[in-house]
C-alpha cells in the first residue's frame, strides 16, 4: 500500500495549542482518537488516507496539545472541539471516533448539530448501564492492559497501539494521556450521567461498531446505544477486544469508507 505523506501544524484555538496531522486527499474526514493518544500516524491512519484528506487533532494534554487545564469534564472537550471546527471550517463533515473520541463525538453532535454529517462510532464511552460495568482502565501493568484491550494479546499491531516496555520512548506521552483521560473520565467514570437524556437529540446518522470480545467497554452497548439514538445501526465483529482499528483494520477501514464517503 502506498505511503501516504503528512503532515503536523499547530493551531491556536481559545488560548489552547493544538497538534493537528493530516494526510492524503479526497473528502475531509476527521479522527477523533482514543484514551491510547493514537495521535502519530499508524497504519490504519495510512489506509484512510488513501480515500480522504484525513486530520488527526490531538485532544488538550494529549500529544503536544496543550491548555489542559482549561479542561474541567467532558462537556469542556466538547466545546473546545466546537471551537476547533468552527475555526477550522468543519462543517457537516463526516467524523471518526475511537473510545474517548467517539465519547467527544457524541456530545459535539447535541451541542452543535450542524458540525457533524454523519459519525462512525468504536466502543464509544460515555454512558453506564449499571449490569454492564466498565473495566479498569486506569492500571500501570503493561501486559495487564494489553490483555484488557486486545483479544489476542500478542496481535502484531500491540506495537502501534501501546507502549512495550518502560522503556518506550513513547511512555511519557502515554502518561500524558492518562492524565488527560483521567481529568475528564475519572469521576464519573468515563461517563456522563447526563448524556443518556440526550441521546434522541442526535439527528445524523451513525453507525457503531463494536468488537464481541471487548473487555473494557461491554459489547452490550452497542444495541443500547443503536436502541437509541434516531439515525444508528450498530456492527459486531468477532474475534476482536476494544482496539478494534489495529485488531480488525482492514474490515474497520472497509466500514470508515463505505459509511462516511
Amino acid at each position: 500500500m502506498q505511503e501516504i505523506p503528512r503532515q503536523t501544524e499547530f493551531v491556536e484555538v481559545r488560548g489552547r495549542k493544538v497538534q493537528w496531522t493530516r494526510g492524503g486527499s479526497g473528502p475531509d474526514l476527521i479522527y477523533l482518537h482514543s484514551a491510547g493518544g493514537e495521535t502519530e500516524w499508524t497504519s490504519f491512519h495510512n489506509r484512510l488516507a488513501q480515500h480522504f484528506t484525513l486530520h488527526i487533532p490531538a485532544h488538550p494534554g494529549f500529544a503536544l496539545s496543550t491548555g489542559l487545564e482549561t479542561i474541567r469534564d467532558i462537556q469542556d472537550m466538547a466545546w473546545h472541539y466546537v471551537d476547533l471546527f468552527e475555526q477550522m471550517g468543519w462543517c457537516e463533515v463526516p467524523v471518526v471516533g475511537f473510545s474517548l473520541g467517539g465519547w467527544i463525538a457524541l456530545e459535539m453532535a447535541i451541542l452543535r448539530p450542524h458540525l457533524i454529517a454523519r459519525a462512525l462510532l468504536v466502543a464509544p464511552a460515555g454512558v453506564r448501564v449499571p449490569e454492564w460495568p466498565y473495566a479498569e482502565l486506569f492500571i500501570d501493568n503493561l501486559d495487564a492492559l494489553r490483555r484488557l484491550l486486545f483479544y489476542d494479546p500478542e496481535h502484531p499491531a500491540i506495537p502501534q497501539a501501546l507502549p512495550t516496555s518502560l522503556d518506550d520512548p513513547r511512555m511519557l506521552n502515554w502518561l500524558r494521556a492518562r492524565e488527560a483521560t483521567a481529568r475528564v473520565g475519572w469521576n464519573p467514570y468515563l461517563h456522563n450521567p447526563k448524556l443518556p437524556d440526550h441521546l434522541d437529540r442526535i439527528r445524523c446518522p451513525i453507525r457503531i461498531l463494536w468488537g464481541r470480545e471487548d473487555r473494557l467497554i461491554p459489547p452490550a452497548y452497542a444495541q443500547w446505544l443503536a436502541e437509541r439514538l434516531p439515525a444508528a445501526e450498530a456492527v459486531q465483529f468477532e474475534s476482536c477486544g476494544h482496539m478494534l482499528p489495529f485488531e480488525q483494520e482492514e474490515a474497520f477501514c472497509q466500514q470508515v469508507t463505505q459509511f462516511c464517503r
